[in-house]
């Protein structure tokens, strides 16, 4: 019956909110300890999630949702719930963008320190280590 898969999908994507949240914990924190396992979860329930959609999307289980009042609220709940689980996912991904600018910038003040006179920017304004002078020059 596809209510029973119905609502077995809505746990599943509940499960996969709680672990995106976890996940938005983690990188706010920089807690990296944790997201190797939260993102082995992560990946665990999308492909229990897709295996489950893909049983539901057939043509008689998907007949069955349509003329059922109970099914179609269990699937605008998961639809709800889905929506925000995309939310939390375009966050974390924003939040992992950042923490990757954060460390370029980091890794581009470190090479300033290290080599005051080979440092050059390009033409972005970004910080550029190379040796424009010979390595023969004296001063």
């Amino acid at each position: 019956m596809p209510i029973e898969k119905l609502n077995r999908q809505l746990i599943l994507i509940n499960e996969l909110h709680l672990i995106l949240e976890q996940e938005t914990t983690c990188l706010k924190e920089k807690s990296f300890s944790h997201l190797s396992e939260i993102l082995k979860q992560k990946q665990q329930k999308l492909t229990l999630i897709a295996e489950l959609d893909s049983v539901l999307s057939r043509p008689a289980d998907l007949q069955q949702i349509e003329n059922s009042t109970t099914a179609q609220e269990i699937k605008k709940e998961i639809l709800s719930c889905l929506a925000k689980c995309q939310h939390i996912n375009s966050i974390n991904g924003k939040l992992v963008e950042l923490g990757m600018r954060s460390n370029k910038h980091l890794t581009q003040l470190i090479k300033q320190a290290t080599g005051k006179n080979s440092i050059t920017y390009d033409q972005k304004g970004m910080l550029n280590s190379g040796q424009l002078l010979g390595k023969n020059i004296q001063a």
